[in-house]
């Protein structure tokens, strides 16, 4: 059985800002570059689109305008909490199960990604969570948390 992937990152800010930060900026900070669709063909995508709503999509318009779902989101608690159904590059009945929960602390927000379901993936499951279980490292606290420290002023209190 393959074991879920867990990160966690502290961030200054509300956790109601750090979730939009997440979700509605998430064409501003995520790897595009490198964690798209359109990556695999050396292309930036021409955008990245959150419904923000439980039964809403991620969804990429890849470079040459073709669409391409990332993910179905499966909670939308704004401010707490959201989880999808993750299979970008994949079919959807090879998802993966998301959960970014954001809570308050005494210096602002602490998030705690757990990423599982790897064992769907039958033969691939452990080589796709070892690659997720650095790429996280990356996209996480690399991006998301340079992204949050470089633009935004911390304001932890409510």
């Amino acid at each position: 059985m393959t074991q879920p992937i867990e990160k966690t990152l502290n961030v200054p800010l509300r956790p109601k800002q750090a979730f939009d930060l997440f979700t509605k900026n998430l064409d501003k900070w995520w790897p595009l570059d490198s964690h798209s669709l359109s990556a695999g063909d050396g292309e930036l995508p021409k955008s990245v689109d959150v419904e923000m709503r439980e039964g809403g999509y991620i969804t990429e318009t890849k470079h040459d305008g073709t669409t391409g779902r990332w993910a179905t989101i499966t909670k939308w608690d704004e401010g707490r909490a959201l989880g999808v159904s993750w299979y970008v590059g994949r079919s959807e009945g090879e998802a993966t199960d998301l959960e970014v929960i954001f809570i308050p602390t005494d210096t602002g927000t602490r998030i705690e990604l757990t990423h599982s379901g790897f064992d769907r993936l039958g033969d691939a499951a452990t080589a796709t969570a070892g690659n997720y279980q650095t790429g996280w490292d990356f996209v996480l606290a690399e991006c998301f948390g340079r992204y949050c420290l470089t633009n935004f002023v911390a304001t932890p209190s409510a």
